[in-house]
């Protein structure tokens, strides 16, 4: 189970490493990040969401492809999977061409598309995003409700996270469920709505664990980066 979700992983892994073992990023950023100004590129709309700015960019994106992407991968079929991490991915760059002139480059807006869709249609499935067991439901509302504070209050440290792209992927996702399954994702919205009240109810307790969670994840991030990084030294000793 779960092929296509560790395929697209491989890709981003490989094109991290093949982007940071050369001598400057700049370029291929340059060549391959997708904006407004270079929209009729088509070739832009695809390699976008394979390119990602830092270790850390990617390790969040893949710890969010992995979880969400395998709960979907188990309801839909490979064409409707690919489907929607493609349309969903284009779709968020798109509504943030819309809103900014900047360039945007990475996974995110396909695994918010992802979430939306496996959010709908098996919110119950427990994960380990935040290292203790979680439904995904209740993952979804903590990620929705930081991104809405981020896009409401606008924190320095995120002035450059395309969050409109995001929510926009998300909720392309959360169509393509409905579209998909119709009656699952009704039910998957109620569970939904119970989650928020829960969270509501027992908001310091979630947010300890999910703090508690968030300490363990920058750890790995920094011992997981230092090895990608790593790796793309080795990797640029061909290049010399």
């Amino acid at each position: 189970m779960g092929k296509l979700t560790w395929l697209l992983i491989a890709i981003n892994v490989i094109v991290f490493e093949l982007v940071f073992s050369l001598p400057s990023q700049e370029p291929i950023f340059q060549m391959f990040a997708f904006s407004s100004g270079t929209s009729l590129e088509i070739w832009r709309w695809f390699t976008s969401m394979f390119l990602h700015v830092s270790a850390s960019h990617l390790f969040f994106n893949m710890l969010g492809l992995y979880f969400f992407g395998k709960i979907l991968e188990e309801h839909v079929s490979a064409k409707w999977f690919i489907g929607v991490f493609i349309v969903t991915g284009l779709f968020g760059n798109f509504i943030f061409m819309l809103i900014d002139p900047s360039f945007v480059i990475g996974a995110s807006g396909a695994v918010f598309g992802l979430m939306g869709a496996a959010m709908l249609l098996n919110p119950i499935k427990r994960i380990h995003m935040y290292i203790f067991p979680l439904p995904l439901g209740i993952v979804a509302i903590l990620f929705l409700l930081v991104e809405t504070f981020v896009i409401q209050f606008q924190p320095a440290e995120f002035a450059n996270v395309a969050n409109i792209a995001h929510i926009a992927g998300l909720l392309a996702g959360a169509l393509f469920a409905f579209i998909y399954d119709w009656k699952k994702s009704v039910e998957g919205l109620m569970f939904l709505i119970i989650c928020l009240l829960l969270l509501m109810i027992l908001g310091p307790v979630f947010g300890i664990i999910t703090a508690i969670g968030a300490f363990i994840l920058a750890i790995l991030e920094s011992i997981i980066g230092f090895f990608l990084y790593g790796i793309a030294k080795v990797i640029g000793l061909i290049w010399i």
